[in-house]
């Protein structure tokens, strides 16, 4: 079969064109800490500061001076993933732009445990850093860890995932519940409709989230329900919520078993799922490598497999004729790191408060913050078409 590419660009949420300046750094080393000079990401070296490397004029009009002894701690989820990496790289870039001191540390992905997560907070925090900005595991059980920040009086940001609202003083969101789920949706709905289905042949799908307790997939997951239940897309039906929403964390072992295990039940029939949408960055291509090494096939003209990852995680899979996967969503998850960086400068500055309504993000120019959340933008959508055109 003959690999389809988008005529359009999905409408409604999905209009956001992600920008080229991807670093070195997406390729993603696990040192524990990165000194912001290197943004290329392979320093192996203990943090060191860049302040005297960098230009005096920064671009959110911070002085100089006061920059090269800020200290920003970042906490991913886990390290040594593409996105998470991604995400590093615009953090690096924002270090180098501002002059400050970078830390990078977080726990693997087979121990992606809240636990983990504390024990490298208690260390920032002993030390005395000025902001950290974490996408945490478990919104609900870190939190006290992040109010002992506060009464440190370290800035605490959140970015990727939120936690509990009274635990941080600003969320650095990437896209919207809605706007997540909307591209989600449209991503799949296009490839079902090429392949026949649409109202007069309803599509049955699952959802492969991560953890259970990941805000923002939890909040993708509700608002994609919400939306099935539309005349838009209720050709999409999720027919059982305890089987056909999976949750196989992240460990890498764990969500290809999953993954596996969702396209051996796929196929065209009544009782088959003929839709796989991934709300992780490590779910989408484990779908589309599980239905690549499967020893027996659903018929890829017959099913979907699409969901949330980089470009380069899905280029095999999307450029593979073979391949039920044609389409990825996501958004610029540098410009996502690089948003959180300035924020936390901002903040540590005073340039922007929680209470303040808008930041100046440098080369992102500005961005409204409502309710102590800054979102960075739309989404994208990328198939053959374009998957080429972007490097991370």
């Amino acid at each position: 079969m003959k690999k389809k590419t988008l005529s359009k660009v999905v409408a409604g949420a999905l209009v956001g064109i992600m920008s080229m300046s991807m670093l070195a750094g997406c390729g993603g080393s696990d040192s524990s800490s990165t000194s912001s000079a290197n943004s290329g990401g392979s320093s192996t070296s203990a943090s060191t500061s860049a302040g005297s490397s960098t230009s005096a004029s920064n671009s959110s009009g911070g002085d100089s001076a006061a920059a090269g002894d800020i200290t920003i701690a970042m906490l991913p989820k886990f390290k040594g993933e593409n996105y998470f990496d991604a995400c590093r790289g615009g953090a690096e870039e924002a270090a180098e732009e501002l002059g400050i001191e970078l830390l990078y540390d977080g726990p693997s992905q087979d121990q992606a445990t809240n636990q983990k997560q504390v024990d490298i907070l208690e260390g920032w925090i002993a030390q005395g850093v000025d902001a950290i900005v974490v996408s945490p595991n478990d919104p609900t059980a870190i939190a006290p860890t992040l109010q002992k920040a506060q009464d440190a009086g370290i800035k605490v940001l959140t970015f990727d995932a939120d936690a509990q609202a009274d635990s941080r003083d600003l969320f650095v969101n990437q896209i919207s519940a809605d706007a997540a789920a909307k591209g989600l949706l449209d991503a799949a709905a296009t490839d079902l409709k090429e392949k026949g289905y649409g109202p007069d042949k309803p599509a049955n799908i699952a959802l492969v989230s991560s953890t259970g307790t990941d805000a923002n997939q939890n909040a993708w997951t509700e608002a994609i329900k919400g939306l099935l239940e539309t005349d838009e897309y209720s050709f999409m039906v999720i027919q059982n919520e305890d089987t056909d929403i999976y949750y196989p964390g992240t460990d890498e072992t764990q969500v290809n078993s999953e993954a596996a295990t969702l396209i051996g039940r796929m196929g065209e029939g009544e009782d088959q799922i003929q839709c796989a949408i991934a709300l992780s960055s490590m779910a989408t291509p484990a779908l589309g490598a599980q239905y690549q090494s499967a020893s027996s096939k659903p018929d890829a003209s017959k099913i979907t497999l699409t969901g949330l990852a980089t470009p380069n995680a899905l280029k095999t899979y999307i450029k593979d004729e073979s391949n039920p996967l044609n389409i990825g969503v996501l958004w610029n998850c540098a410009d996502l790191g690089y948003l959180a960086i300035q924020s936390a400068y901002q903040m540590v500055t005073g340039d922007i408060t929680s209470d303040s309504t808008s930041i100046n993000a440098g080369r992102l120019g500005e961005k409204a913050i409502e309710n102590k959340e800054c979102i960075l933008g739309d989404a994208l959508v990328f198939d053959a078409s374009n998957v080429d055109e972007f490097d991370y």
